[in-house]
């Protein structure tokens, strides 16, 4: 329902804006005299069993924070190992996943790595160990911390080795390989990782792994890595021995072969016995004063009783009120809804605020705040009390309407809601006409629930939204069977991406006013086995709200993306969905195909309609921006038939600009007509901008727009969408067009010596206009 709002400078009274709660909120009687009493006994009760039950409470919390902390000192000793282990891996795998590193392994470079790999370890800033061991090698090279530069072969004995080898042939190669692992070398112990020399630039004929030999990289556990991890942790008598400790606190450091080969241990910690020492006095002192102040509390326990009960009547109602209108919320409407009712005597009106998006955009949230509370007063006083209006969202409200005679009761209230919101709104020195669509529904049968009588009046509202009618719609059986069309279209959709071929494109020629074939623009057709043909009309606003736009657009892409290998005289019109848009991998993606078809992206242009700047003006620029770097040609399509904003025009780089068809059927013979549709080519020339001028179906409006300078033409006068067969036939592969059996001949108009002819794609997300006029 489209209608006008018009801004009220009288906020609603309390006592207005709180009778509609009271009615559904129940009454909370006063307890104030009883609840002291019953307050006072708990206290007593509650001291008592406290004083008794102290010094149990106090050594059972003593003894759960001693637990804790021994399980929280456990945690961290293993989290510090696991650090330990991590970081010897993680220097293991950077030298080992090196190219150069493994060259020089497959070539025996031994200086190379002692350069690069084995000096780490005599520096002993990260690694205090390293150990290389190569298949041509008689034995392995290894250096330590203890400034002796020549390779050593006898600080890993060959068993471990030929161990670690053979189970480094399980180890997931990359970045995802190491074997971390506990060993003693000499009298240290060290935390080492083996990783095997992978090639990561794998080439033809060139081992990558297994056979390029292998590197163990090791930290030692001193005493200083010791001291580290215990005063992170406030651990006391951190040790380390070869054998089983007896402390009660201890991890064991698992070997090669999983079992320990040194363990961790230290004294367990208590801050329970400490916090206990330290917290007795203050515990005792307390016990003595809650019982001096219990007399006292008596006192002051009928106001905070008082208080309380008033709190709970504010909070009960601050929790079912909207804070913006006063009205109920949508918590409190959906409690009213869940009372039953009975058949024909409860109805629910829905409203929801077209564009409102636009204004907090434009002008502001305060702004839009202003206009929603204008719109909730003047419901409210629109409103009978026998009704129960709610704000449920942002923009939309809803009425629940009681009583013997509710179709009446209904049809009176939309007419009053209508008569409410006919004049404009001023907000912040703007003058507004907002459109409002609204729906109602009438409960038919005893069973109906309320949930379902709001879908019903949902249902309505949206079909009032696409049909922009100016008067309330009633939910009726057409608009369920048109839920239940969207359902079978659905699962038919689904159906035909997944098994492909039902899908196909028609072209439609662009003219050049002159005579010469321009462009075509592509539309969608879709004949299903189970549905038929299926209007584009239909099944795309399915397949946006289904989650399915963004598949069904790379489907017919692909098929552009055919026609454009087929035909290289070919080029394209690409008018995205914004669900399209608003995919990163949409722009890499089509690159990748046009690529591998050996398609250019300058035979391209993506076009985009004004609703889809609309909902993000800058991300769309940062596409379109992304769009044209990458070799594509962009267009603004349908101006005239959204917001028709100029700053569009300045903001964002287009090349082209197309005409909504409704500026120019008409202006043949209206003087405003031609006035409004020549201004919009002139402006369109001032950007530097091609004009297209859509549904031209007359000589007169060929004519028109040729005097009024328009560049390009499209419409039946020219000639129907068709095949791509017969788009090549008729205007690729022959110097002029083909007729064109029903529609007019255009064989005088040849096409233009060393024109190259394009064609333009249909809006994927937009209703064709022309789909619904053939057979």
């Amino acid at each position: 329902m489209a209608v006008g709002l018009q801004a009220s400078t009288n906020d609603p009274t309390p006592d207005r804006r709180g009778h509609a709660v009271a009615r559904l909120v129940p009454q909370i009687r006063d307890v104030g005299d009883h609840l002291p009493w019953g307050i006072a006994a708990v206290m007593v009760v509650t001291i008592a069993l406290l004083l008794l039950t102290v010094g149990f409470s106090v050594l059972s919390t003593t003894r759960a924070l001693d637990d804790q902390a021994a399980i929280q000192s456990l945690a961290q000793v293993r989290t510090a190992q696991a650090s330990l282990l991590a970081r010897v891996r993680a220097a293991a795998i950077d030298y080992t996943k090196w190219d150069a590193a493994a060259e020089a392994a497959v070539s025996d470079d031994v200086p190379w790595l002692f350069d690069n790999v084995g000096s780490s370890a005599t520096v002993g800033q990260v690694v205090q160990l390293a150990v290389i061991s190569l298949p041509d090698q008689p034995t392995a090279l290894g250096w330590t911390d203890d400034d002796v530069l020549e390779g050593r072969s006898d600080l890993l004995d060959a068993a471990s080795l030929d161990a670690l080898e053979q189970r480094l042939r399980h180890v997931p190669s990359g970045y995802d390989g190491g074997l971390p692992f506990f060993a003693w070398v000499g009298d240290d112990l060290y935390a080492l990782a083996a990783s095997s020399f992978e090639f990561m630039e794998p080439v033809p004929g060139r081992p990558r792994l297994a056979d390029l030999g292998f590197l163990v990289m090791g930290i030692r556990m001193s005493g200083d890595n010791l001291d580290d991890i215990a005063e992170s942790f406030l651990l006391r008598q951190l040790t380390l021995s070869r054998s089983t400790p007896n402390s009660a606190l201890s991890l064991p450091l698992l070997g090669l072969d999983g079992r320990p080969v040194a363990y961790l241990s230290w004294d367990q910690p208590r801050p329970g016995q400490t916090a206990l020492a330290e917290l007795l006095p203050l515990l005792l002192g307390v016990a003595a004063v809650s019982a001096g102040l219990m007399a006292l509390a008596q006192f002051f326990v009928q106001r905070i009783a008082q208080g309380l009960v008033e709190a709970k009547r504010a909070a009960v109602q601050a929790a079912a009120t909207d804070g913006l209108t006063g009205l109920p919320n949508r918590s409190a409407f959906q409690d009213a809804l869940g009372r039953p009712g009975r058949a024909g005597e409860r109805a629910v009106i829905f409203l929801d605020i077209n564009n409102f998006k636009l204004i907090n955009d434009s002008l502001g949230h305060a702004a839009g705040d202003q206009a929603i509370v204008g719109v909730a007063d003047r419901l409210r006083r629109s409103v009978q009390p026998q009704a129960f209006l709610a704000r449920i969202s942002g923009d939309e409200f809803a009425v629940l309407v009681s009583g013997p005679d509710v179709e009446r009761l209904t049809g009176d209230l939309t007419h009053a809601v209508a008569l409410a919101l006919t004049a404009p709104i001023w907000v912040h020195g703007h003058k507004l006409q907002i459109r409002a669509a609204i729906g109602y529904a009438v409960q038919r049968t005893e069973s109906m629930t309320g949930d379902d009588l709001l879908r019903q009046a949902d249902l309505a509202m949206y079909e009032a939204k696409r049909q922009g009618r100016d008067n309330a719609i009633g939910f009726t059986e057409v608009i369920e069977r048109a839920s239940i069309d969207a359902s079978a279209i659905e699962q038919a959709l689904r159906a035909a991406l997944r098994d492909g071929g039902e899908f196909a494109i028609a072209y439609q020629p662009i003219i050049r006013l002159g005579g010469s074939f321009v462009r075509a623009e592509a539309l969608a057709r879709w004949v299903s086995p189970s549905l038929g043909s299926v209007s584009p009309d239909r099944f795309i606003p399915v397949a946006e709200r289904s989650g399915l736009m963004v598949e069904l657009g790379r489907h017919l892409l692909h098929l552009i993306c055919d026609d454009l290998a087929t035909h290289p005289d070919l080029r394209v019109s690409l008018n995205l969905s914004p669900l399209q848009l608003v995919m990163p991998d949409f722009l890499p993606d089509l690159v990748a195909e046009l690529a591998q078809r050996g398609v250019n992206p300058a035979r391209i242009e993506i076009e985009l309609t004004e609703s889809v700047l609309v909902r993000d003006t800058k991300l769309a620029a940062e596409r379109l921006r992304a769009l044209r770097e990458a070799g594509f040609l962009t267009s603004l399509d349908d101006f005239g038939s959204g917001y028709s904003s100029i700053g569009y025009l300045g903001q964002i780089g287009f090349d082209t600009l197309k005409i909504d068809r409704s500026f120019v059927q008409g202006a043949a013979t209206s003087l405003k007509r031609r006035k409004v549709l020549g201004a919009m080519i002139q402006l369109a020339h001032g950007f530097d901008l091609t004009v297209v001028a859509e549904g031209v179906e007359t000589g007169e409006d060929e004519r028109l727009l040729r005097d009024l300078g328009c560049d390009l033409a499209q419409g039946y006068l020219f000639d129907q969408p068709m095949p791509i067969r017969d788009l090549a036939t008729r205007w690729l592969d022959s110097a002029a067009p083909s007729p064109v059996v029903g529609l007019r001949d255009r064989r005088a108009l040849p096409l233009r010596p060393g024109a190259e002819p394009t064609a333009t794609v249909l809006a994927l997300h937009h209703p064709l206009e022309a789909g619904t006029r053939l057979p």
